[in-house]
């Protein structure tokens, strides 16, 4: 009889641990013994292996920004990586590498997220508006991305500590109590060790303050009524005075124990300030794509913003996010009526708060669709409270929230299904390259993103990588990634080496990385290394990299031409032959880099080998419907041994360090020597 009685009362707890499991199921479904997802993960595992063998952090990171950075609590949060390094000692006798524990730790942390999502829904509406809320955060693909097992990073225990934060300080600006206000100092303080902008989720709670001072000097507590207008802005100046001491009160508390772990609570409120305002003050933040800006008024920005839960289908998609943008609206619509202008102004902070955070780019939606989410959820659970009167519409509301849930789950089902560690072999035996055939104190550089690798997974210094070092590097960031930009597009060698040196320190070798990623990222090296913007400057070519689409063959199997839309590859003769087409003309290019027996060669024509080509191809007019032009194209075509995809290289950049690196395996270059190479990572010795 208890247990059915428990079963009655309490079973939203059976449900909540049901979602808490499902969630770490489907972040749990693809991890891999010994394996993490590149770039931060590796960052926050190398910290994580010194804690775990130190037990504490390092006072300084000599590989990163070679010759290294401070460590600082706020710019390395450790709570994560303590909390995952006791977990190992705890479990290391089964056998458990630490890196196989930090896979799962990241699962467990992202499924723990829909705890304080429930706290938060239920705390705005009810247990029905806090289940969905643990559900829809449990499963929305645009957090689970950023959350799952192999992504050992810090997005899993932000996103706790942000809800938490919010319940709290709602929780405690309504009771303002010793007991809440204790509560809530604790969940900053914790917030304040996972995350360098920790005040965020504060001036969310300032920002709530004001409008629910101003919601209630109009409105009041029985509505727009100009005879009460002198009595509510009394109540609400009090109401005002009170969340105000309470505000004090927290930074206070927070000042204090940020001071306690020498930490500057200055520093903290500048970084959040900064970035809001001028996250482009450091250079990084322009390119990372993560935070490139997306339009939230379109249909395709808010299903982005509301957790992308789309599964392909048209009517299933649209009417996922009509149902979600209704319940939002009967939310404030229901809570205006009930003259709540607490819970009221609390949604309207979050949905405001929502919108602008989606203009600091798409990497931020995760933490839109939390908001969003929250509003879908308490519209649902002041729904539930509606419709509790009339048997038949809370049938139909919780049906509705039936379909939400069951759609959702599939949806976090099949995502969690594909995600996983990246698994590339090119890049692995790079990496072991440079960790087992190079000197210990060698320096390795490229491009900024792979830092973190070379650190982590290759164990050697780096010039840059993606842990904002700010003013503490002996050269900024922003000094590093424009001569990191200069060093690949000049065409200047001595320029490239007088750059290179001057980062080297102390460092015997150094090694230099070109790869296959960096034809896509071109336009940043560009542009930080040149000021030269490919987005609005025609001056400012880039390379175009083209897939091939089809091939044909000739009566024994032979390869003879492959498409790559207006570019068709001819290997009828001894050398790839590139031809573009438009309409019926068709025109060779004046140069074409290529290989032949494994050895890169370039063939750059006169006007006469020209003519005799073009002869020579006579015969394929009629077979594709075309014919040739007197006139070449000015360009350079590279054509890969793999011949997956060829590279059109313009004029401006053909003669770029990077162009010799990548596409002519260091030719016409004196002081690069090429040690290692595969399809996609070239390595060279500077010398």
């Amino acid at each position: 009889m208890k247990l059915l009685n428990l079963l009655k009362d309490k079973w939203w707890i059976f449900v909540l641990v049901f979602i808490f499991l499902f969630s770490y199921y489907i972040r749990s479904l693809n991890i891999v013994p010994d394996r993490l997802l590149s770039f931060d993960p590796i960052f926050q595992y190398r910290y994580t292996y010194y804690v775990a063998n130190f037990g504490h952090l390092p006072a300084w990171d000599e590989l990163t920004y070679y010759v290294g950075r401070l460590i600082e609590i706020n710019t390395s949060p450790p709570l994560m990586l303590y909390v995952t390094a006791v977990i190992y000692w705890l479990v290391k006798s089964f056998g458990l590498s630490l890196m196989t524990v930090a896979t799962y730790m990241a699962a467990i942390y992202g499924a723990a997220i829909v705890v304080p999502a429930f706290l938060l829904g239920r705390e705005l509406s009810n247990k029905y508006g806090g289940l969905l809320s643990a559900i829809l955060i449990g499963t929305a693909p645009q957090i689970l991305v950023r959350t799952f097992g192999s992504s050992y990073d810090t997005d899993q225990v932000v996103l706790f500590f942000l809800i938490l934060t919010l319940y709290l300080g709602y929780y405690a600006l309504k009771r303002k109590t010793v007991y809440s206000y204790s509560l809530t100092l604790i969940g900053f303080s914790g917030f304040l060790l996972t995350w360098g902008y920790s005040f965020y989720s504060y001036f969310i709670l300032i920002g709530f303050v004001v409008i629910y001072f101003i919601l209630n000097s109009l409105i009041g507590k029985e509505g727009i009524k100009k005879s009460k207008f002198n009595e509510n802005i009394k109540s609400s100046l009090k109401e005002l005075k009170n969340s105000i001491i309470f505000l004090i009160a927290l930074l206070v508390g927070f000042a204090i124990f940020a001071a306690l772990n020498n930490e500057n609570i200055i520093l903290h409120i500048t970084n959040i300030v900064g970035f809001a305002t001028r996250a482009e003050a450091w250079i990084v933040n322009v390119s990372i794509a993560e935070l490139q800006p997306f339009n939230i008024f379109s249909i395709e920005g808010w299903i982005t913003a509301m957790g992308r839960f789309s599964i392909g289908d048209s009517i299933i998609d649209i009417s996922i996010i009509l149902i979600f943008t209704l319940t939002i609206f009967f939310g404030f619509i229901i809570n205006y009526k009930n003259k709540d202008n607490r819970r009221l102004s609390f949604l309207l902070t979050l949905f405001l708060i929502g919108i602008y955070t989606t203009f600091k780019g798409v990497r931020f939606t995760e933490f839109t669709a939390t908001f969003f989410i929250t509003l879908v959820a308490i519209g649902f659970g002041s729904l539930i409270e509606w419709a509790k009167k009339d048997v038949i519409y809370k049938t139909i509301v919780l049906g509705l929230g039936m379909f939400l849930a069951l759609n959702v789950l599939q949806i976090g089902l099949n995502l969690g299904k594909q995600l996983g560690p990246d698994m590339n072999s090119n890049w692995d035996n790079a990496w072991n390259f440079l960790k087992t055939e190079t000197p210990e104190f060698s320096i390795v550089g490229t491009w900024w993103d792979p830092g973190h690798m070379i650190n982590g997974i290759a164990e050697k210094r780096a010039y840059a990588d993606g842990a904002h070092c700010g003013n503490q590097c002996m050269y900024t960031i922003n000094d590093r990634i424009t001569d990191l930009g200069k060093i690949m597009v000049t065409a200047d060698e001595n320029e490239s080496l007088k750059l290179i040196r001057k980062y080297q320190g102390d460092s015997p070798k150094v090694y230099w990385i070109a790869s296959d990623d960096l034809i896509g990222k071109f336009q940043w090296l560009q542009y930080f290394g040149t000021g030269c913007d490919a987005r609005v400057e025609q001056r400012c070519p880039l390379y175009i990299q083209i897939p091939e689409q089809s091939r044909s063959v000739d009566e024994k199997g032979n390869i003879i031409l492959r498409n790559y839309g207006n570019i068709i590859v001819f290997q009828g003769l001894n050398i790839p032959i590139p031809i573009y087409v438009q309409g019926i003309n068709g025109a060779i290019f004046d140069e074409v880099i290529y290989y032949s027996q494994g050895n890169v060669t370039s063939f750059k024509m006169n006007e006469t080998e020209k003519e005799t080509l073009i002869q020579t191809l006579k015969p394929l007019e009629k077979q594709l419907n075309f014919r040739f032009t007197n006139q070449s194209i000015p360009l350079t075509i590279w054509v890969p041994q793999h011949y997956a995809y060829i590279v059109i290289i313009p004029q401006t950049l053909r003669n770029s360090v990077f162009t010799k690196l990548f596409m002519l395996e260091g030719q016409e270059l004196e002081h690069f020597k090429q040690v290692f190479k595969n399809e996609q990572v070239k390595i060279y010795e500077v010398i």
